[in-house]
C-alpha cells in the first residue's frame, strides 16, 4: 500500500504551518477593534500624558465584552481598573470614551460609579475629539467631573449604544482615558490632570481569533481525510 501523503515530514511540515498560522492569529493586533458578535473580547492598557509629556507610573486599564449585538444595538460589559503605580500619591480615572464606525444615535449607561453617557466633545490635554465619554458630568466630555476610580479600584459597567440603522459589525477606535487629581512628590506634580492613550496595539477580538484557528485545524484534518483516503 502506498504510504499517505500525510505522515512523515509531509505532516509535520502542515501542522507546522497550521500551528504558526494558528499563533498569529491569537497574536494579530490593531489600531482599531472590529465587533461582530456576541463573547468577543479585547483588552486595551493605558499610558498616562501630562501636559504632552508621557509620565511614569500612571496607567489604566479596560476590558471589553460584547454581550450581544442585535438590530441596531450594540451593548457592551466594561470592565475599569486604575492600575496607576505608587510613584503617585493621588491619580483619578474621572472618565474614559473611545470612537464608533457607524456613528452612534444614542447611548445609555448602567453603573455605579459614573452617571453620565455623553456623545460628542473633547477630551482635553491635547487629546481631542471623542464620539463617546463615560464621565460624572451631563454636559461635556472635557471637564474631569467627581468621583470616578482611585489608585487601585476597578468598576464593572454596561454600556447600550443605539445606531440609526442595523448593525452587523462596529469598530471601536481612538480609547482614551482622562485623569484627575494628580499628585507625585517623587515626580513634582501637584493636583494636575492628564489624559491617557492605548500603550500598544489592540489585539484583535478573542472570538475571532478562536475562530480562525478552529477553521485552520478543521482545514487540516480535512486535508488528512482526502489523503488518508487516496493512499
Amino acid at each position: 500500500m502506498r504510504q499517505s501523503a500525510f505522515s512523515g515530514r509531509g505532516s509535520r511540515a502542515l501542522l507546522g504551518g497550521v500551528c504558526a498560522l494558528a499563533l498569529a492569529a491569537l497574536a494579530g493586533t490593531a489600531s482599531a477593534v472590529t465587533v461582530d458578535s456576541a463573547g468577543d473580547s479585547f483588552t486595551i492598557d493605558f499610558g498616562g500624558n501630562i501636559e504632552g509629556d508621557d509620565v511614569a507610573g500612571l496607567t489604566a486599564q479596560a476590558v471589553f465584552e460584547v454581550e450581544s449585538i442585535s438590530g441596531n444595538t450594540l451593548v457592551l460589559d466594561v470592565r475599569l481598573t486604575n492600575t496607576s503605580s505608587i510613584l503617585w500619591e493621588t491619580a483619578r480615572v474621572s472618565a474614559f470614551g473611545f470612537d464608533t464606525d457607524p456613528s452612534i444615535a444614542s447611548a445609555s449607561l448602567d453603573s455605579t460609579v459614573f452617571s453620565d453617557v455623553n456623545l460628542g466633545g473633547s477630551f482635553s490635554n491635547g487629546f481631542g475629539s471623542i464620539d463617546l465619554c463615560v464621565i460624572n458630568n451631563r454636559n461635556n466630555c472635557n471637564g474631569g467631573g467627581s468621583g470616578g476610580l482611585d489608585i487601585g479600584e476597578f468598576t464593572n459597567l454596561t454600556l447600550t449604544l443605539n445606531f440609526a440603522g442595523p448593525i452587523s459589525a462596529v469598530e471601536l477606535d481612538n480609547f482614551g482615558v482622562r485623569y484627575q487629581s494628580l499628585s507625585s512628590e517623587a515626580l513634582g506634580f501637584d493636583d494636575d490632570s492628564g489624559t491617557g492613550a492605548p500603550t500598544t496595539p489592540i489585539p484583535e477580538p478573542r472570538s475571532t481569533a478562536l475562530f480562525l484557528v478552529g477553521g485552520l485545524l478543521v482545514a487540516a484534518l480535512a486535508r488528512k481525510q482526502v489523503l488518508t483516503t487516496r493512499s
